[in-house]
C-alpha cells in the first residue's frame, strides 16, 4: 500500500535541530528547497547505514527518487548512488544485508513494483524482479534472512497477498500459494516497510488491523485480528523477541498500541498519555522487551523519543522537543540508533550517541523510579531518585485512556511519596514523575481491591 503523507503538517517542519542524546548528521540532498523525507532505515553496524527517501517539490507534488543514500563512516559523510529505475519511482522499503549488499523496493507511481540489488556498496544495481508485482500489484517490502534466502511481500492480487520467496539472493522467485496464506479481507492492503522479524519468524501488518505471521521464512502464514476496523489505517509492528511484540497505529492522534507476549496469538491494548501520537517504534537488541518510541505532537510540531527496557512497565524520555515529524526510527543495539523525519533543505538525520544500558541510564539518573507494593490494594510508596533531592517534582496519575486523574507537587527530600489506591477503581494506571516540566520516568501501577 502507498505510504501515508500528511501534507498539512509537512510545511510546518522547517529544519531538524540538535538535541540531547541525538545529534544531527546533515544529509545535504541534491536540490535545496525541495522536500526530502528520509523514511526507511536499515542498519548494518555502527558505520554502515542505508536510507530510503521520499522527494517532493515545495508545493507538495511528489517527485520520483532513485538514489540509495548510505554512509560508510557512521553518518559523517553520505553517498548518493543512482538506481536506474524507470517511471515515477516511489521507494517502499530498504533492506541491507551487509555493507556491500542492499535491496531497494520501488513502486511506479504507487502501482506495480520492482526490487533492485547491489553487491558492491551501491556502485552498480541490478533489477531482481521481472513479472513479480506487475499488472496492478504493489510491493510493500523485502526481508533477507541471509545472503540467499528472503521474502518479498506485496498487496493482495488474485484474492490473496502477493508474497514471493527467493533462495538465491533474488535471482529467481516463487510465489507462495494461496493455500498457505489467509484470504485477504475486502479492501485489505499491506503497508510499506511495516514488518518485524526475529530469526526465521516474520510478521507484517495489514491496514485493516490484522497481523500476519510466518515461522518458516515466509513459506506458510497465519493472521490474527488485532484491531477490528473497516477503514484503512497505518499499522506497524515491532518485536523484541519471538514472543514480545507491539502493534501500533502510525496515524495522527493515534496513541493506542497493543502488546503480545505469545508471539502474536493474543494482544492486549495499552496507550500513551502524552498529547501526541506514536510515529514509530523500534526494538533494541539485548533487551527482553526493549523498545524505543518516537512520538509527535501535532499542536507543538515537536517530537519526543522514549525508551522502555522492560516491555512498557517503565518508560523514560531519551530526548524531547525535537523539531521534527519522525518518519523513520531504527535501533540495532544499545548504542546504535537513528531517527529521521520530515524537513526541508538539508533534511538532516539524527544519530543516537548515548547508551541504553538500563532505565536508569536512559533517564540520566542514578536510582530507578519504583512503586511498592505493586499491585496495590490500599496504599503504595513511590521511591524517588536520590539524584533529584532538593529539586521540585511533580507526580501525575493517568488512566489507560490518557485522562489525568491526579497531579500534585511532591517533596523529594524525603526520598518517598505515597499513593492512595482507594481513590481509584481496580485497574492499570500510569504514574509519571516530572521535574522542570520534563518527564523523568513512568511506571505502571496496578490496583487490585
Amino acid at each position: 500500500m502507498k505510504s501515508k503523507i500528511y501534507l498539512s503538517v509537512l510545511f510546518l517542519i522547517i529544519v531538524l535541530s540538535v538535541h540531547g542524546q541525538f545529534v544531527t548528521k546533515p544529509l545535504n540532498y541534491q536540490v535545496p528547497g525541495d522536500i526530502y523525507i528520509p523514511s526507511y532505515i536499515s542498519i548494518v553496524d555502527a558505520d554502515h547505514v542505508w536510507l530510503g527517501t521520499k522527494h517532493y517539490l515545495s508545493t507538495g507534488t511528489y517527485l520520483g527518487y532513485t538514489y540509495a543514500v548510505h554512509t560508510n563512516d557512521g553518518g559523517d559523510t553520505w553517498i548518493f548512488d543512482s538506481i536506474p529505475v524507470l517511471g515515477v519511482p516511489w521507494m517502499s522499503s530498504v533492506y541491507a544485508v551487509d555493507e556491500n549488499t542492499a535491496f531497494y523496493v520501488f513502486s511506479d507511481n504507487n502501482v506495480n513494483g520492482s526490487i533492485w540489488k547491489t553487491t558492491d556498496n551501491g556502485a552498480t544495481w541490478t533489477q531482481k524482479t521481472g513479472t513479480e508485482f506487475q499488472g496492478g500489484g504493489f510491493a510493500d517490502f523485502y526481508k533477507a534472512f541471509n545472503d540467499s534466502e528472503g521474502v518479498a511481500v506485496g498487496d493482495p492480487k488474485g484474492g490473496y497477498f502477493e508474497i514471493y520467496r527467493t533462495t538465491n539472493g533474488g535471482d529467481t522467485w516463487t510465489r507462495i500459494d494461496s493455500s498457505s496464506i489467509p484470504a485477504n479481507l475486502t479492501g485489505e492492503m499491506g503497508f510499506t516497510n511495516a514488518f518485524a522479524s526475529v530469526g526465521d519468524t516474520i510478521w507484517f501488518t495489514s491496514m485493516l488491523g490484522r497481523c500476519f505471521k510466518s515461522t518458516d521464512q515466509g513459506q506458510h502464514w497465519t493472521a490474527t485480528t488485532v484491531v477490528s476496523t473497516t477503514s484503512n489505517c497505518a499499522f506497524e509492528v515491532a518485536f523484541s523477541n519471538a514472543q514480545k511484540g507491539v502493534f501500533y497505529y502510525n496515524e495522527p492522534a493515534g496513541k493506542n498500541f497493543f502488546l503480545t507476549s505469545d508471539g502474536g496469538a493474543t494482544w492486549a491494548g495499552d496507550t500513551l498519555s502524552e498529547n501526541c501520537f506514536i510515529s514509530h517504534m523500534s526494538s533494541v537488541e539485548g533487551f527482553d522487551g526493549g523498545f524505543v518510541i518516537a512520538t509527535f505532537d501535532t499542536v507543538t510540531s515537536l517530537a519526543n523519543v522514549y525508551f522502555t527496557p522492560d516491555f512498557f512497565s517503565n518508560v523514560v524520555v531519551l530526548d524531547s522537543n525535537i523539531k521534527s515529524w519522525p518518519d523513520g526510527l531504527k535501533f540495532k543495539d544499545a548504542t546504535t540508533g537513528w531517527l529521521c523525519g520530515w524537513g526541508a533543505d538539508t533534511s538532516d538525520i539524527f544519530k543516537f550517541t548515548g547508551t541504553l544500558n538500563s532505565i536508569v541510564n536512559a533517564a540520566g539518573i542514578h536510582e530507578s523510579f519504583s512503586i511498592m507494593p505493586n499491585p496495590t490494594s490500599t496504599e503504595a510508596l513511590v521511591k524517588l531518585p536520590a539524584s533529584l533531592n532538593s529539586k521540585p517534582l511533580c507526580i501525575r496519575i493517568i488512566d489507560m485512556n490518557g485522562k489525568e486523574l491526579e497531579k500534585r507537587t511532591i517533596a523529594s527530600s524525603t526520598g518517598w511519596t505515597k499513593l492512595n489506591a482507594s481513590f481509584y477503581p481496580a485497574g492499570i494506571y500510569l504514574v509519571e514523575l516530572n521535574s522542570a516540566n520534563r518527564l523523568i520516568a513512568r511506571a505502571k501501577w496496578v490496583i487490585n481491591h
